[in-house]
Order: C-alpha cells, then structure tokens, then sequence
C-alpha cells in the first residue's frame, strides 16, 4: 500500500492524515507537504499517524528534519495518533519527546522534568 495524505485546516492548526505506509518510496510526498505547509505560514501543523501502518527511517527522517523546519520558521510540527509499531518506533529512537503531541503537552505542563 502507498502513501495518501490529505490536509485539513481549523482552530489555527493544518492537520495531514496519511494512510498508508511512509517508506523510502512515499517519504519525499510527505516531505513535500510538510515543507509547503512550513513555507506557506501555518504555525501549527500537526501529523496524524493513526492510519499509518508502517514507517521506516526514511519516514523518520521526513519527521525529523520538518519538525526542525518549523522550529527554524516559529511554528510547531507535532506528531498524533502514532500506534503499534509506529509508536514503538518512534519511542524507541526517543523522537517520541519531541514529536508526539501527548508527550510534548506533558512535558510543558510538569515543567519539562
């Protein structure tokens, strides 16, 4: 199965869903759409991974260099709806800290401990 990504915009926030899976073949799509997003002024985007049931480190990737995009840019890119082997993923290379909308919220609000 590919990659679809559809976006949404409300309450300030551009939302991607992607269904399927984010791999070597489909990671430049994502990374595309991440970047216009970034580069068009939305402060808030958010990747909703619940439909996704793969992703490699080529995904990872995508990820990691939007989400520091969007730092660059004054604008927050967070990750949601990450389960199984996505979530396992990305907890275990420790992205989940900066990606995941969950975990980010907690760490705001203890105070980052």
């Amino acid at each position: 199965m590919g990659l679809a990504l559809h976006t949404t915009r409300q309450d300030g926030r551009a939302t991607i869903t992607a269904r399927g899976s984010i791999d070597l073949n489909s990671s430049d799509e994502l990374r595309s759409r991440l970047t216009e997003l970034v580069d068009a002024g939305e402060r808030a985007v958010v990747v909703d991974l619940a439909a996704v049931d793969f992703c490699d480190s080529s995904g990872l990737n995508v990820l990691v260099r939007a989400y520091k995009h969007a730092r660059v840019q004054n604008a927050t890119l967070t990750v949601t709806g990450a389960y199984g082997r996505v979530e396992n993923v990305l907890r275990t290379t420790g992205l989940d800290r900066f990606l995941m909308e969950d975990t980010a919220e907690e760490t705001a609000s203890d105070g980052g401990r």
